[in-house]
């Protein structure tokens, strides 16, 4: 319902479909749907990952990306409820607070690590990929951010990679665009 596995419609060429494998088999195994949720055996395009993410930001509305400014918004459908996004939008904001990488004093920022090991035949090798996605402010958000990098030496947690790269473009964002903060006194 997110869009993994099809083509998102963004107006560039050569866009790619993604890979659901196994789970859209029928009579797929367990260890397929178990080994999907966290992001091994399919393969998803980065503008799926964000325009999924997107959605919860957008209160279960998911959008066709576009990059040509002159286009409209375009609601493709609705793929959560307004309460479950906001719900989940809470959560992403937990862990950034949690975790303290992302932190923007004055704001609340929602975003979730990812460090998934890239498959070298049949099996994953030593190689990751970190991204770290999220959205600011998490209850009217202004913008979403990915931030992806491919086999890091040493294969660092995304923590170390993305996660300060995130916070730094998305106070520029905050910054840029005048976005009032959610909690003023913590400006300091």
């Amino acid at each position: 319902n997110f869009g993994y596995g099809v083509k998102t419609g963004i107006d560039l060429p050569g866009e790619i479909s993604g890979n659901l494998g196994e789970i859209l088999e029928r009579g797929a195994s367990d260890i397929a749907f178990s080994a999907a949720s966290f992001g091994q055996g399919i393969a998803a395009t980065p503008i799926q990952v964000i325009s999924a993410v997107s959605a919860l930001a957008n209160g279960g509305h998911l959008m066709r990306p576009y990059v040509n400014a002159a286009m409209e918004p375009e609601k493709v459908r609705d793929v959560i409820k307004p309460s479950t996004a906001r719900a989940v939008a809470g959560m992403m904001t937990k862990a950034v607070q949690t975790n303290k990488v992302a932190v923007i004093p004055g704001y609340d920022v929602a975003g979730k690590t990812g460090t998934a090991q890239v498959a070298s035949g049949a099996h994953y090798g030593d190689n990751v990929v970190n991204t770290y996605i999220g959205f600011a402010p998490s209850y009217d958000p202004r913008f979403s951010i990915l931030v992806k990098l491919d086999k890091p030496a040493g294969a660092p947690l995304a923590g170390q990679t993305v996660v300060p790269v995130f916070r730094e473009l998305a106070q520029f964002l905050l910054t840029y665009y005048d976005v009032p903060p959610d909690h003023p006194e913590e400006r300091q």
